[in-house]
């Protein structure tokens, strides 16, 4: 478990860091992660690729978790935490921005799917096994969604050239 853990430690940070605005919120869920882990541990599958498919399913648990503690919260406490934890350098570009959008715009679990590929660098294989849906449907939705967000930026694109003409 600890070599596990210790191989996928970057990339599971990442994983809450772009998915929670917080920094620090991020770390804490990073913490839950490991404490789950380790109180479940009889749960994870001995071969390391199923392991770390495992990891990522709790790890999207627990961001689910933080999800919902934060829509509870009111609006102007959510904007309030943003503002404190807004990193410059996190601040996306144009080009950047739109996708982000397209992207937000997607269905949660297609919207995931793309997160887990192209974000987190998982083969969609993985991301599959994490969704709980079929390997195959995963690349025939990653197809489907690559092609919508590339119009969707497109789309955009076109449209701030419009206004600045």
């Amino acid at each position: 478990m600890e070599a596990v853990l210790r191989e996928n430690q970057g990339a599971l940070l990442g994983y809450f860091q772009r998915r929670i605005p917080n920094s620090e919120d991020a770390a804490e869920a990073y913490g839950e992660l490991l404490l789950t882990a380790w109180r479940i541990r009889r749960r994870m599958p001995k071969d390391p690729l199923h392991a770390r498919m495992w990891l990522y399913g709790v790890a999207r648990n627990i961001v689910r978790s933080e999800q919902r503690t934060l829509a509870r919260h009111s609006d102007a406490v959510k904007q309030l935490r943003a503002q404190a934890s807004l990193d410059i350098s996190a601040v996306p570009d144009g080009e950047h921005a739109d996708l982000r959008d397209a992207i937000a715009a997607l269905d949660e679990e297609d919207a995931e799917l793309i997160r887990l590929t192209y974000w987190d660098g998982l083969p969609s294989h993985e991301a599959a096994a994490i969704l709980g849906i079929n390997p195959s449907t995963a690349r025939s939705r990653l197809t489907r969604l690559k092609t919508a967000l590339r119009a969707a930026v497109e789309e955009s694109t076109a449209q701030i050239g419009e206004r600045h003409v």
